[in-house]
């Protein structure tokens, strides 16, 4: 069941629960008066389902009974709910002038659903109308209640639209909901405790499902199989070859695919496509064409969100056959990324052509940009990318960063600190998954909302990556860095000249990097 939440916005914050006066109506008086209401041949149901039940409540109630989107013809109609409401003892009186989306701060509605203490929490968020009323009964002395929420456009004149819902459990209160740098809804930060729950509880467990695109929620074992197959007919394939092999790939695993597994499918497409950094020959274009066109075809009829994925994937990669000033743009971009950062590629034997991308950043932003270095077909990388500091004050430091590098067992692949000697921390091997920068956030996910304390939407994003997979990314330390020149350099290295290792995987990345004084040199030393 589609609710509120999964139309808006922004973000889960501070709870704030307000006082639970004495109700005078009963339920049933409600219930009947809104059935009343949604029968009218004034009414529409535009989105919902309405099924009002008198019946006893039990101990698991269903999550909501009734919640559904209207429009109403007739203002006196809806205005005749609205008194109803307003005549009752009532949550939520300082939302009568609620204005709705673009203010800093907004609001939703939490119920928990399910077994006293076991249940899960559900959301409505107070946006997209301009006033809400909210009426809770009191069904048990255990604390069992009954909320009925209002929400609907402004009155004077012509069409209303609203949304009417029906909760029935514990704990209800009403939440803060504050603005993030980004959208995210209700339905992610949900997925995103039930991936901290699943990491915190058995973190060798498979999550069951992997958020795809704020909506989509398929099979992780099928994504994971989508995206590793991609990467078993592309290895050491670059460029056009690589990327016809991986199209022609997911065109065979859509001719069976469910609507869901074709949601995946084509959330792997628009990533690959949009990744893509060769401008294509008109000639390449069509030879891809026609595997684009299959695919889209088979999802039509599908949800539209699923047949964007597949309209944009065409749209994009077509666009790469004239863009003739992108590569350009995009090498100016990447220097300019490595002079913000203020690093250096000293070695890249054996590796492509790019030294910097974005796409695959921990936090899920596919803007962010991050050092990078693959292996070509058939080639064993050697690279370094360094920093140098000239002018630190003596003492001890400490050095963090966030670094990944693909599956194969000890990779030799190393975060470094070089002052009076070289200081090597390996990269853990994870690959395109997991990852303790992951790890840590979905646990610190899952223990806010445990504790129910205000849950960090940076927090939310990174336990999201990839579907809620993580993209194999690790914090790095090096701790007991002496300096006493002023002099450090430190980096990322998988050149065996420097480390003494042989590079034993194809790519790695790295980012983040923050140095620290920590403390004073000796007292003899100073």
């Amino acid at each position: 069941m589609k609710r509120i939440a999964q139309l808006s916005i922004l973000l889960l914050g501070l709870f704030l629960a307000l006082p639970i006066k004495a109700q005078i109506f009963e339920a049933e008086g409600i219930q009947k008066a809104i059935a009343q209401f949604l029968k009218d041949k004034h009414v529409t149901i535009t989105e919902g389902s309405f099924d009002l039940s008198i019946d006893e409540f039990t101990d698991l109630p269903k999550d909501s009974v009734m919640s559904v989107k209207f429009t109403c013809k007739d203002t006196k109609l809806l205005k005749k709910l609205v008194n109803l409401f307003e005549e009752q003892e009532h949550w939520a009186e300082d939302y009568h002038n609620y204005t709705g989306p673009g203010n800093e701060m907004t609001r939703a509605f939490k119920a928990t659903i399910g077994p006293k203490g076991k249940g899960h929490n559900t959301y409505c968020v107070f946006t997209f109308f301009q006033n809400t009323r909210i009426l809770v009964f009191g069904l048990g002395a255990d604390g069992f209640k009954q909320a009925f929420l209002l929400l609907w456009n402004d009155l004077p004149k012509g069409e209303k639209q609203g949304f009417i819902s029906q909760k029935i459990g514990y704990d209800m209160e009403i939440v803060k909901i504050e603005k993030g740098e980004d959208e995210i809804t209700m339905d992610s930060v949900r997925t995103a405790i039930k991936v901290g729950e699943t990491v915190k509880n058995n973190p060798k467990q498979e999550i069951d499902t992997t958020y795809i695109d704020g909506k989509w929620a398929v099979s992780t074992k099928y994504h994971i199989k989508v995206l590793r197959a991609m990467d078993h007919v592309s290895d050491y394939y670059d460029d056009f070859p690589g990327l016809s092999n991986k199209i022609n790939e997911l065109v065979n695993l859509s001719k069976k695919a469910s609507e869901t597994e074709l949601a995946s499918i084509g959330f792997a497409l628009k990533r690959e496509a949009s990744r893509y950094e060769r401008l294509l020959t008109p000639e390449e274009y069509a030879l891809i064409w026609k595997g684009l066109y299959a695919m889209e075809t088979k999802a039509k009829g599908c949800d539209p969100q699923i047949q964007d994925y597949f309209k944009a994937s065409e749209s994009i990669l077509k666009g790469k056959v004239n863009e003739s000033v992108r590569l350009e743009y995009h090498d100016t971009k990447r220097h300019q990324f490595l002079c913000d950062i203020g690093f250096t590629v000293t070695k890249n034997d054996g590796g492509r052509w790019y030294y910097a991308v974005s796409g695959k950043h921990y936090t899920g932003n596919p803007e962010l940009e991050y050092l990078d270095a693959c292996a070509d077909e058939d080639g064993v990388l050697r690279y370094t990318a360094e920093h140098k500091e000239t002018n630190l004050k003596p003492g001890i430091y400490k050095l963090t960063a966030a670094g990944r590098t693909s599956f194969s067992g000890n990779t030799g692949a190393f975060i470094f600190a070089k002052a009076e000697e070289l200081l090597l921390k390996e990269i853990p091997a994870c690959d395109d998954r997991g990852g303790d920068i992951w790890r840590d956030a979905a646990i610190r996910v899952k223990e806010a909302d445990e504790k129910g304390q205000q849950i960090s939407p940076g927090d939310v994003r990174i336990a999201l990556a990839n579907g809620g997979m993580g993209y194999g990314w690790n914090r790095i330390v090096i701790d007991d860095i002496v300096v006493r020149d002023g002099k450090l350099t430190y980096g990322v290295s998988c050149d065996k000249d420097f480390t003494g290792r042989q590079f034993t995987g194809r790519w790695l990345s790295a980012v983040d990097f923050k140095l620290e004084r920590v403390g004073e040199l000796p007292a003899n030393e100073q």
